[in-house]
């Protein structure tokens, strides 16, 4: 899910060190957007993000599996509150039961060599104390990624859409577009993303930042947020810990540099 945030000083500093550094929802994607990219068949996606805010300070948690013939599915634990500022502006840890539980499925296309295509969506619940409290959570979408064939350095377009009910996104639109870029700094090392959910709801937002890939596969994704035009959402910073692909059955191998 996507993070609330931070002040305007604090947004431009989290720019350059997003951009420069030593460097919510399903599936593998920039920072909120989904990529379209499918998990290889019989290995685990993970991905952890952070996202601080001045108000607060949230985790969600994504696992992913690959099931083969372009498809994945895993789950998502969504929106752990970590801490919340109350009334007198002092971070206190959320008297939350559970966060939000979701079982999420995408299927991936190869349309052309230049052009892939995915489609999926999340589904679950939040936990409550009191049945009548429970709600149904469902985010589906549609993505587009465009790369110019042996023209790497230009980087990959995303162009997509989301539909997302109330209890996903909060009152404003329900259906908007997706929209991503991303272009590589130092191949296989260092890329610049940047990401955009339109919408005046909860999860309106743009992400601008980069991410690193280290030796061992895992990758390092340091994003500054901005509320999107008409949302009141804040600014904000979002951390994230991923492994792309991790061999579930069989002996893993040295990644090649």
């Amino acid at each position: 899910m996507i993070a609330p945030t931070l002040t305007r000083r604090c947004f431009w500093t989290v720019i350059i060190v997003g951009l420069f550094p030593a460097v919510g929802f399903a599936q593998q994607n920039l920072f909120n957007v989904p990529s379209g990219v499918i998990t290889k068949p019989g290995d685990l996606f993970f991905q952890q993000q952070f996202n601080f805010s001045q108000p607060v300070g949230a985790s969600n948690s994504t696992f992913d599996f690959g099931l083969g013939r372009g498809w994945e599915a895993g789950f998502n634990i969504l929106d752990l509150n970590m801490y919340e500022r109350g009334d007198s502006g002092k971070p206190f840890v959320q008297q939350q039961v559970n966060p939000d539980l979701l079982a999420n499925v995408q299927k991936g296309i190869e349309v052309t060599d230049f052009w892939d295509f995915g489609i999926g969506g999340q589904f679950g619940i939040n936990p409550a104390r009191r049945p009548k409290d429970v709600r149904f959570l469902n985010f589906s979408w549609f993505i587009n990624s465009f790369e110019v064939p042996d023209r790497e350095a230009l980087g990959k377009l995303y162009v997509g859409a989301y539909y997302a009910n109330v209890a996903y996104v909060g009152q404003g639109d329900s259906f908007n577009f997706l929209l991503g870029y991303e272009v590589p700094i130092i191949k296989d090392r260092l890329s610049f993303q940047a990401d955009w959910i339109g919408g005046n709801n909860d999860i309106g937002v743009a992400v601008i930042g980069g991410v690193y890939t280290f030796k061992s596969g895992w990758q390092l994704s340091v994003g500054a947020q901005l509320p999107a035009p008409r949302s009141t959402n804040p600014y904000g910073v979002v951390i994230e810990f991923t492994y792309p692909s991790y061999p579930l059955f069989g002996r893993r191998t040295a990644r090649a540099d």
